[in-house]
């Protein structure tokens, strides 16, 4: 399996969630040309933000995964669990949409 570089860019895109909740999603894309890793969502805690998962996103970006962290506006800590469950539920079908394979889930 050959690869390009390693870099760290990152392209940014945005997830409608409930009452039209705007999610702004950060992609690591892999760096291999191949891959057969599946894609990787950090959701980041309560006390955190997606900055929290920013070096884990590029060390599996780097090993042939695309990462994707999420970067929710409204603090989890001011959400109900079942609205994140549902945040979470978008996010990742917009991943599945865009990579075809479903996200391991880390956070």
């Amino acid at each position: 399996m050959t690869s390009r570089q390693n870099y760290t860019d990152k392209d940014t895109f945005f997830v409608f969630s409930c009452e039209s909740i705007k999610i702004e999603v950060l992609h690591y894309p892999t760096i291999k040309i191949i891959s057969n890793y599946p894609p990787i969502l950090f959701i980041h805690g309560l006390t955190n933000s997606a900055w929290a998962w920013d070096n884990f996103c590029r060390w599996f970006s780097n090993q042939g995964h695309d990462s994707f962290e999420d970067m929710d506006k409204v603090p989890k800590h001011q959400k109900k669990i079942n609205d994140i469950t549902i945040d979470v539920s978008a996010v990742t079908d917009a991943i599945i949409a865009r990579t075809g394979d479903k996200p391991i889930l880390v956070g």
